[in-house]
């Protein structure tokens, strides 16, 4: 990632601003930033080299029942990321359909904590997922599950318009509380790993740089 010009004003973050740095992030930096909290390594790209970043609407879901994920879709706004909460089951609450409509509806991608099924079309849409696990097996539309609503996964809190970020790694998800401190964050370490990566091809050892920037 080029490191950002540094300025000697503060940044004013707007959304469309903290959704683009983070977009072009690589989850591991966000990380760093966040000291390792709310991070969901488990879930794993459908896609190959895809990343996304967008404002989430939560999903909490009983593991049988898609229909939920249905309304969600119907709720949800251009750019934004579905977060679903399938209590990380081996049936499928989201496929191939649900990637149509949403890919109809605008949306940046689905990260799903529980399991996926139709990756072949979803790789013929090119439609971003992220989810713990893959099989055949779905429940049913029963649509008794509820939409924005705050969820805990993993032992932290996704609130409705938390920010999540998506990579090859894996899912991180930004409080939109925090959102502007980590931003800020995550531009000093892109200046310090530049720098690191600059002072190594200059043929300094690794552990020199991490001297100086411990002193």
């Amino acid at each position: 990632m080029r490191p950002p010009r540094q300025s000697s004003k503060a940044k004013t973050w707007s959304e469309a601003d903290l959704i683009l740095l983070f977009q072009n992030t690589p989850t591991p930096i966000i990380a760093d930033a966040m000291d390792g909290r709310n991070v969901l390594g488990c879930l794993k790209p459908v896609l190959p080299h895809v990343a996304i970043a967008g404002p989430a609407v939560t999903v909490k879901t009983n593991p049988t029942d898609w229909g939920t994920v249905v309304s969600a879709i119907d709720v949800a706004s251009t750019g934004d990321v579905l977060f679903i909460d399938g209590s990380g089951s081996n049936f499928a609450v989201w496929g191939g359909l649900t990637s149509r409509a949403a890919q109809r509806r605008g949306l940046a991608g689905t990260a799903v904590y529980g399991s996926c099924r139709d990756i072949t079309t979803i790789g013929a849409l090119q439609y971003p997922v992220w989810a713990k696990g893959i099989t055949p097996r779905a429940g049913k539309p029963l649509n008794k599950g509820e939409v924005n609503v705050s969820l805990v996964v993993n032992g932290f809190l996704i609130r409705p318009r938390d920010l999540v970020k998506a990579d090859a790694h894996g899912v991180v998800i930004i409080p939109s509380a925090d959102s502007r401190a980590v931003a800020d964050r995550v531009l000093q370490i892109v200046r310090r790993e530049h720098l690191i990566e600059t002072g190594l091809k200059k043929g300094r050892s690794f552990s020199e740089l991490l001297r100086d920037f411990s002193s």
